[in-house]
């Protein structure tokens, strides 16, 4: 081999030496390169868990899920609760079961409150104005979804709005006065005057009766106005 050759096969020595002593070398990242590299961002999620209540209706039937039903309606009751707590607020769902049209008439609700005062109660179509809808009527197998609010229990108003108290009906036993009208047979008795013969001794002659009275039962159809009354407890 050539000097020459020599000389080229050092060279590539050396180099691949200091190659390696340069890897071998290398500066580490420094803290503030591995933060960028491994810490991404998290985003937490805040859930709000709101409290279990349950709606336990007392009268006219003791009823867990607050459910009753007749050969009117059938009416299904449910708390009410937000971050703030129950509801001064009742929902309800009407399914009317007859075969007639059933109206439900506002201004003949009401509701007694734990602290037992009675007041007046807007649904909640009537939520704006502060005044109940006067009534509505549901057809026979119809379906109504609507909500009642105690009107001592709407506070707020002028930029504020208008807001639903909260932990008051659950204070306590509360009442709802459901006021339904519908359609109802009413019996009639009228009173009919007839001639009745009676008997006679076999030495008389000819004929003799006595006036007596028939009584003719009848029904008629009309309407009628049924008040429900619904206690509550509130767990």
């Amino acid at each position: 081999m050539s000097d020459l050759g020599k000389i080229g096969v050092v060279a590539a020595i050396l180099g691949a030496i200091l190659l390696f002593g340069l890897l071998v070398q290398s500066p580490e990242p420094t803290r503030e390169e591995e933060r960028t590299v491994i810490e991404p961002k998290t985003v937490v999620n805040q859930v709000t868990i709101l409290p279990q209540v349950t709606l336990e209706m007392l009268d006219p039937i003791y009823s867990e899920k607050a459910v009753f039903q007749d050969d009117t309606i059938r009416v299904a009751f449910n708390a009410s609760h937000s971050e703030d707590g129950v509801e001064s607020r009742l929902p309800f769902w009407i399914h009317n079961v007859s075969d007639d049209v059933i109206n439900i008439h506002w201004d003949l609700c009401s509701i007694q409150l734990p602290r037992g005062n009675t007041v007046h109660i807007v649904n909640e179509e009537g939520l704006d104005t502060l005044a109940s809808r006067g009534s509505i009527s549901i057809a026979p197998a119809g379906d109504l979804f609507d909500a009642v609010v105690p009107i001592s229990e709407i506070v707020g108003g002028d930029d504020a709005g208008l807001r639903i108290t909260a932990n008051i009906l659950d204070q306590g036993i509360f009442t709802f006065v459901l006021a339904v009208e519908r359609a109802a047979d009413l019996p009639v008795v009228m009173e009919q005057r007839a001639m009745v013969p009676s008997r006679q001794p076999a030495d008389c002659s000819g004929e003799a009766g006595e006036l007596g009275k028939v009584l003719i039962a009848r029904s008629v159809r009309c309407r009628e106005i049924v008040y429900y009354t619904f206690r509550f407890v509130i767990r």
